[in-house]
């Protein structure tokens, strides 16, 4: 059998989603040092759709605020830039893979589940830590696994393959992927992060979730995704595809020196937040 190339396999899928322009343009004026929350407020509300979305999630339970926020420019003041970039890409995301509804496995509202579990634990384990780009590791645990959707959705027939040689071996999926696809969805899901022009970090922790000790500068952000897979699995939020929890990697566990007697409360929150956010996605 011949193995197909990951490179080649993004670039001849036409369709694959690309984000929407405004989320672009978000990006850039998060990324100048010189822009304000003014020019942000004022490309966010050309889009009704995102501010309509931005102004239900910052006044929903999962953030709490006391106040009503009724303004854009008061919820870019509040989370800050980066947050605001990040909540609009986690909205973008959500619907760029579900305008194939027609054609979606049933499994795939468990990847989604997994994912968002993931990126809710991740926001959990990066409070608990104190980490400074809180919704960075939400958008991050989110999009761990975006390497799967595609293959779901664009190679089905293999994808297919995969789920039955988990089934039949009992096996991790990432074995199953690379036997049958020659690459696992880490690699997949880089490319993707690649077209998007996403930033580096997101792009290594999608890469190395599965081996954080190899993510060099951003081991700490891909550690803490790479554990709040592992907490997902084991409180079943949605499926990873296979019926195992992801091997630790204890050189990755030692650098961030959590105190494991804080797992129980952290997993506890985590299915709190889960089901906070989950009723806001629908």
């Amino acid at each position: 059998m011949t193995v197909p190339d990951p490179v080649r396999i993004i670039g001849k899928v036409d369709d694959l989603p690309t984000l929407p322009r405004t989320v672009f343009k978000i990006t850039e004026l998060v990324n100048d040092p010189k822009s304000s929350a003014k020019q942000l407020a004022r490309i966010i509300t050309e889009d009704q759709v995102l501010t309509a979305r931005l102004l239900k999630l910052v006044n929903s339970s999962f953030y709490g605020f006391p106040q009503r926020i009724s303004t854009v420019t008061a919820a870019i003041v509040l989370l800050g830039f980066d947050a605001i970039r990040n909540l609009l890409l986690t909205t973008s995301v959500f619907d760029l893979f579900a305008i194939k509804s027609s054609r979606r496995p049933k499994n795939q509202e468990q990847f989604w589940d997994h994912s968002l579990g993931c990126a809710v634990g991740a926001k959990v384990i990066g409070s608990h830590l104190r980490h400074d780009k809180i919704e960075e590791l939400f958008v991050a645990g989110l999009l761990h696994d975006i390497g799967k959707i595609v293959e779901m959705m664009f190679f089905p027939d293999d994808f297919k393959r995969v789920t039955q040689r988990i089934q039949e071996r009992n096996t991790l999926m990432t074995r199953a992927e690379i036997d049958i696809f020659g690459f696992t969805h880490a690699e997949i899901g880089k490319l993707l992060a690649e077209r998007w022009n996403l930033p580096s970090k997101l792009l290594n922790v999608i890469a190395y979730h599965h081996q954080p000790s190899r993510a060099g500068a951003f081991s700490t952000e891909a550690t803490i995704v790479h554990l709040a897979d592992i907490f997902a699995r084991a409180l079943c939020l949605g499926s990873g595809g296979d019926e195992k929890v992801p091997v630790l990697d204890h050189a990755a566990w030692d650098s961030i020196k959590m105190d494991s007697a804080a797992i129980e409360a952290l997993m506890d929150r985590m299915v709190v937040e889960f089901k906070d956010i989950s009723r806001f996605l629908g």
